[in-house]
């Protein structure tokens, strides 16, 4: 699998994530299959089933945010024209082989930070700070040990990717470089 992480900061979102690919034996480092993908004002941090990322990465058009409540927006937009991306390339999401991890989302917009499981339920952490992915454990771990509630976007960018680094020690199924990205609020 691999190692996301996210911090939702006053303003701001940061993921960051490995770059290791797995597939059965076969293990890969790839810069240029990113697991932190940006599809217009939205940010995906993915994990598990490659075949669900990539039809977000290059099959989906978010839908339109005009400033909503962010939860109902995720329930009544997000969440559906997700399961519509993957109904019109003919994934099954629902029969996902869920014993193989099947697969996890952090996703972002507008400085909003939910994480989606397989089953396209969604949460929103009250703590603000994710970890996803194989080694997401070790990650929130180290998250949850720093005074993290109030910090900078440059602090996050460095306790992020200090968070990827230790679960890279710890889980074989992620290794560096580290991919890192920041959304801002866009500005009203």
């Amino acid at each position: 699998m691999t190692t996301v992480v996210g911090i939702q900061g006053n303003g701001y979102v940061v993921l960051a994530a490995d770059s290791q690919i797995t597939e059965d034996n076969l293990r890969t480092i790839s810069l240029g299959t990113p697991k932190i993908v940006q599809i217009g004002y939205v940010a995906i941090g993915i994990t598990g089933d490659t075949r669900a990322g990539d039809i977000l990465t290059y099959n989906w058009k978010p839908p339109t945010y005009r400033g909503e409540d962010p939860v109902q927006f995720m329930g009544k937009k997000m969440i559906p024209s997700i399961i519509n991306a993957f109904n019109k390339n003919t994934y099954d999401w629902a029969n996902v082989d869920k014993k193989d991890g099947g697969f996890d989302y952090l996703i972002a917009f507008d400085s909003n930070l939910f994480h989606i499981a397989c089953d396209m339920s969604f949460i929103q952490n009250e703590l603000k700070v994710y970890g996803i992915g194989s080694g997401g454990q070790f990650a929130t771990g180290y998250l949850f040990s720093l005074d993290y509630q109030v910090m900078t976007q440059d602090k996050a960018v460095e306790i992020a990717q200090k968070a990827v680094e230790i679960a890279s020690i710890l889980d074989i199924n992620t290794c560096p470089p580290i991919q890192i990205a920041v959304q801002k609020r866009k500005s009203k």
